[in-house]
Order: C-alpha cells, then structure tokens, then sequence
C-alpha cells in the first residue's frame, strides 16, 4: 500500500470518527424524537464508515489514528453541543459543512483509485459518497422546513 493511500485511510477514519462524535451529540442534546431518531441513523452509518477505514488499515498492518476518546472526539461532541445550543438550523449547517468536507474528499478518493487494483475500495467509496449526499440533503431539507 503505498503512502498517499494510507494518507487517505487514514484522513477518512479521522473524519468520520469527527463526525459520529458531532451527531451523536446531537442525538443526546435534543428533545425533538424525529431529529434525534435522524441523527441516530447517521451516526450509525458514520461509525460503519470508520470501522471499515479502521478494518483496512488494521488488514494491512497500519496503525490506525487514535482519536477515539481523544480531545478530537470531545472537540466534536462539545463543538455539538455548542452548536445544539444555537438551534437546529445552525446544526444543520455545520453538518452540511462537515458532509460537504466528506464528500469532496470521497470524489477526490475515487478518483485517485482508478488502478483495478482498487475496484473494490472504489465501490466502497462510492457507497459512501452516495450516504454523504443522502445526509447533506436531509439536513438541507430539515433546515428548510424547521427555520430557527
């Protein structure tokens, strides 16, 4: 595996993992059951999306980023949290932000692995891709329908 791959992995498990800590955040901030309900769901999507970055950096003898109970994790669940406290739309909008980081590093990914070595990865890449979009236009659309 060579070392812009890596690279990569490596950025994508940090990020995810930034993000599950955002979401779930979220789900234990609010009192709006369809929101939360939401957020659980993305949260869940977001960890399966770092457990597989993990899964592939551990498959090839890499050590994975250790920011699980970090000061990164708390960065996003107090980033959360602060946010939570300015109301959903500002939630929404900082979700949107960190899916839009997301999905622009995924377009950047796929195209890097091209190579049919990768076809697979690719596959998976863009799997993930099509979650991020799926999440970005919820938030979007919850902005719009629950304006603070």
């Amino acid at each position: 595996m060579d070392d812009k791959l890596i690279f990569r992995l490596k950025e994508f498990y940090t990020l995810e993992t930034f993000q599950v800590a955002f979401y779930e955040s979220q789900v234990s901030a609010s009192t709006n059951e369809y929101y939360s309900k939401a957020f659980e769901k993305m949260v869940q999507i977001e960890s399966g999306h770092a457990d597989f970055f993990a899964q592939v950096l551990d498959k090839a003898n890499i050590e994975v980023p250790n920011v699980v109970g970090s000061v990164f994790e708390m960065a996003g669940g107090f980033i959360g949290d602060m946010v939570g406290l300015s109301g959903a739309s500002n939630t929404c909008k900082l979700g949107v932000a960190l899916e839009n980081k997301a999905m622009e590093a995924y377009r950047t990914f796929i195209t890097e692995s091209r190579d049919k070595h990768y076809s697979e990865l690719r596959n998976t890449l863009m799997d993930y891709l099509l979650d991020e979009e799926f999440h970005t236009l919820w938030l979007k659309d919850y902005m719009t329908k629950h304006p603070n």
